[in-house]
Parts: C-alpha cells; sequence; structure tokens
C-alpha cells in the first residue's frame, strides 16, 4: 500500500482542517484500491475512535464507495457495540440502492443489535427500501418478517399484506 495508514489516522485528530480532509481522501483512496486491507483497519480504528475521530474514519469509510458494502456486512454481523453499529449503519445507508438488498439479508442475523442497525439503516433510505422490504416480507423466516413489519411501521407504512 502506498499510504501509511496509521499516519493517516493520526492525522484525522490535526488543529488543521485540510489535514484531517487530506487523510480522509488518502483513507479513501488507498481504500478503493485495497478494500481488504484498509476496511478491517478503519473499523478497527473506529472501534476506539472518540466521537470527533469516528465521524472522520465513517467519512473514509463512505468514500470507498459502495465496493466495501460486502466487507461491511461481514463486520456488522459480528459487532457488540451500538455505538460503532449506528456508524455501520449510516455508512451502509449513504450507499443508497446498492444496500438496500444486501441490509435486508442482516434481518437473519442472529446479532439483535446488527438487525437493529439495519432498519435504522434502511429507515434513512426511506421510500426507496419499501419496495425490496415489501418483497422480503414474503419470507417464511418470522424472525425477518418480524424485522421488516418493524421498520415498515418506523415509515409509517401500514397498508401492506404478507
Amino acid at each position: 500500500m502506498a499510504a501509511d495508514l496509521g499516519v493517516c489516522f493520526r492525522s484525522l485528530c490535526d488543529a488543521s482542517l485540510n489535514v484531517r480532509h487530506a487523510a480522509v481522501e488518502e483513507i479513501a483512496t488507498v481504500g478503493r484500491v485495497y478494500p481488504g486491507d484498509v476496511v478491517p483497519a478503519v473499523i478497527a480504528e473506529l472501534i476506539k475512535a472518540t466521537p470527533d475521530r469516528c465521524w472522520y474514519l465513517g467519512r473514509s469509510l463512505v468514500k470507498m464507495g459502495a465496493v466495501i458494502i460486502p466487507i461491511m456486512l461481514k463486520y456488522a454481523e459480528l459487532e457488540e457495540n451500538m455505538d460503532v453499529q449506528k456508524y455501520f449503519g449510516a455508512v451502509l445507508a449513504s450507499f443508497g440502492d446498492a444496500a438496500i438488498l444486501p441490509l435486508i439479508s442482516l434481518f437473519s442475523s442472529a446479532n439483535p443489535m446488527t438487525r437493529g442497525m439495519v432498519s435504522a439503516a434502511l429507515v434513512q433510505l426511506e421510500a426507496t427500501a419499501v419496495p425490496a422490504l415489501i418483497r422480503a416480507a414474503q419470507d417464511d423466516d418470522p424472525q425477518i418478517k418480524l424485522c421488516i413489519e418493524l421498520t415498515l411501521t418506523k415509515l409509517h407504512i401500514f397498508d401492506y399484506s404478507f
């Protein structure tokens, strides 16, 4: 990899806004080329970061693009920290339509925090997610149906049939 991620991560604390933004861009640039290496490193930093650094780390993930969705889903399924899950949801929701079906697939997760994050992320996507949610509600799994029903309720969609 061209960039030293440690230097980039430390730069996210710099007093200069320009330095922080340059670090986000460098992390994202390297992450688009080496997502399998960079995304786990960013997530490891996110888990231990202060809220202000979390924002910049999340921004770097968003700037990497939808190519990171499968990697993010893998980590979301395992994550136990609700604050980190919130960042995962915000990042995944930022990918819009590309994230809808992968997010819905996580309603089958054994991790209740992951299911909550998925619902919150889909609510952020609003009406865009509704058709896919209604189609997915045909699933035979009662857990998936319940998660979808709760998500649709949060979106104020009450007129649908299972």
